[in-house]
């Protein structure tokens, strides 16, 4: 499967201004074009930028009908507004890309000066096109597992044309079948460029933990997929360390006029954090500063903070930590009444 953006990318802003000029002019929202489409390793971005000084809020639809989830790394969408230079980025993630995700995407910007509306329409590639490059490795279903009695299955479903090479590894080593693991694949009958493919672990225990990666190849290209497996004993390839909390969050008040929250991770390599207040994104300001540190003295460790000065009632809230590196993620909750 593969995807593409049917608006036509033409700009909106051509004033003629320079950054510095336009960012000072009070008015409604205004975006300097067309949403567009950005594929990426997960999923798609549909982005685009905004001026005018004023803060924006942005609710985003998908044919007609608002988009709810929550702002986590676990859930479909995940929304970002933020001031990038001169410039507020409004963009949309989508994750877990599959033909559903087929339709007509809006956002709706609104400051207190007015709204403004841009939109998009994202859509699978027409299947009457020519094929004659064929189709590039793209894994329309991720890697996932199930357990069926002694047996634990790891299976996705990846869109290819020509027939791809299938290879499994663990960790960087290349998986063959024999009596621990048994390689299976078929087609889709609906749809014979989606292939189904598993690995099947045979009598699986906490020896056979690690980052499980998946890779096909044609002729087109190739694109691989990891599927971190964790059986609770700890991890021994510290090079490919899945993003974890480890340890319970502190909520910390190292003076009357300052709250410390702090999340300790175990992640190889660096972990991206997001914090979270009741869903919405915490903005860095002065009185909110985030920090991310590795921690002295031990390996692929890490401390997450999120200090708080001078902490009023409009501060409570539930607060999320998510941390996030290519091997998986993790989130840790904090409650302040």
């Amino acid at each position: 499967m593969s995807t593409q953006s049917t608006t036509q990318k033409t700009p909106i802003v051509d004033k003629g201004l320079d950054a510095q000029t336009i960012k000072k002019l009070p008015g409604p929202p205004e975006f300097t074009e067309e949403l567009r489409m950005r594929q990426e390793t997960d999923g798609v971005l549909l982005e685009s930028f905004l001026i005018y000084e004023p803060e924006h809020q942005a609710t985003w639809f998908k044919d007609e009908v608002p988009l709810l989830g929550a702002l986590d790394f676990e859930e479909k969408y995940q929304p970002f507004l933020e001031r990038r230079g001169d410039w507020t980025y409004c963009a949309l993630a989508i994750r877990h890309l599959s033909n559903d995700d087929a339709g007509n995407y809006m956002v709706n910007v609104r400051n207190k000066h007015g709204e403004k509306a841009n939109h998009v329409r994202l859509s699978m590639k027409d299947e009457n096109a020519p094929t004659r490059g064929g189709i590039e490795p793209t894994f329309f279903r991720k890697p996932s597992s199930r357990q069926e009695g002694k047996k634990l299955h790891l299976e996705c479903e990846i869109e290819a044309l020509p027939r791809p090479d299938i290879f499994w590894y663990l960790g960087t080593c290349q998986i063959e079948e024999g009596e621990k693991y048994t390689l299976f694949r078929a087609i889709q009958p609906s749809n014979p460029n989606i292939h189904f493919v598993r690995l099947t672990i045979n009598d699986p225990s906490s020896a056979d933990g690690g980052n499980y990666v998946v890779k096909a190849v044609n002729s087109v290209g190739e694109k691989d997929c990891t599927l971190a497996l964790n059986f609770g004993g700890e991890a021994e390839d510290e090079e490919n360390v899945p993003a974890r909390i480890y340890e319970q969050p502190l909520l910390l008040q190292p003076n009357p006029s300052t709250l410390v929250l702090e999340a300790h991770i175990h992640a190889n390599p660096r972990p991206k954090i997001t914090w979270l207040c009741n869903g919405d994104f915490v903005k860095e300001t002065e009185k909110k500063v985030a920090h991310l540190e590795a921690k002295a003295g031990e390996k692929n460790k890490w401390v997450a903070t999120l200090t708080i000065t001078n902490p009023s009632k409009a501060d409570s809230g539930e607060y999320k930590c998510s941390a996030k590196n290519k091997w998986g993620n993790d989130h840790t909750t904090f409650n302040l009444g």
